[in-house]
């Protein structure tokens, strides 16, 4: 492969939520007076994010996005999971403030040493996410991806991933052409299925969470990018 840039998702793929998302939600939704147990939070917010995500790739939501829209997408989100609260305002507000510092999430543990592999080699990564400015001070929070440029975020570029337009301002970014690009994530569609339709190779990492899917390139950790290399 004549790689110039490895793009890397964030979520899943660099980083994970400290604690996880259903024990945050569940911990600040009984600030706000939820009477949820923490299985039940976790059950609303698989539920509420799988049907999210369906709405951005199925016309409701659309492929477009913005600040405004990433932000009422997660108001949504939250009163869907925290239905019980006394102020689903007042709850939203802090559970968007918290998942957006960088304490709140943390690098998983082949993320630097990879990130040393690639950069000995002469490759400089990059990020491209479906998040929003929040991303920025998480990044910049987290010593591993503080250096990491560009970050390409969908509500900064106005569409969400698997769209063939974000992966177009992705390449107009980074300046590079589809075959010099290597596209690594944890979600087939968005980030595997995404990038091939731009012309952009893709490895899909799986954490050994379920079994992997068939007829995709596969690494089960981020050094063993090495070998796709």
């Amino acid at each position: 492969m004549s790689v110039r840039r490895v793009v890397f998702d964030a979520v899943g793929t660099l980083i994970f939520a400290r604690p996880d998302v259903a024990t945050a939600y569940h911990s600040i939704g009984r600030r706000h007076g939820s009477r949820l147990s923490r299985e039940q939070v976790a059950a609303h917010f698989r539920k509420a994010f799988r049907e999210a995500e369906n709405r951005d790739r199925t016309g409701e939501g659309s492929s477009r996005t913005s600040e405004a829209a990433e932000e009422q997408r997660w108001r949504r989100v939250v009163a869907d999971v925290l239905p019980d609260v006394s102020s689903h305002e007042e709850c939203f507000a802090e559970l968007f403030e918290h998942f957006g510092l960088p304490e709140s999430w943390s690098c998983f543990e082949d993320v630097r040493p990879a990130l040393d592999q690639l950069r000995i080699r002469g490759l400089e990564p990059a990020i491209a996410s479906n998040f929003d400015a929040r991303l920025h001070p998480v990044c910049d929070g987290l010593a591993p991806l503080a250096k990491i440029r560009p970050r390409v975020v969908s509500s900064e570029v106005g569409f969400r991933k698997p769209s063939r337009s974000f992966y177009d301002a992705l390449l107009d970014e980074i300046g590079a052409a589809p075959d010099e690009v290597l596209m690594v994530g944890d979600d087939l569609e968005n980030d595997v299925r995404g990038a091939e339709s731009a012309g952009i190779c893709a490895v899909l990492i799986h954490r050994g969470e379920g079994s992997p899917p068939a007829g995709v390139a596969l690494v089960k950790s981020l050094l063993e990018l090495e070998t796709v290399l």
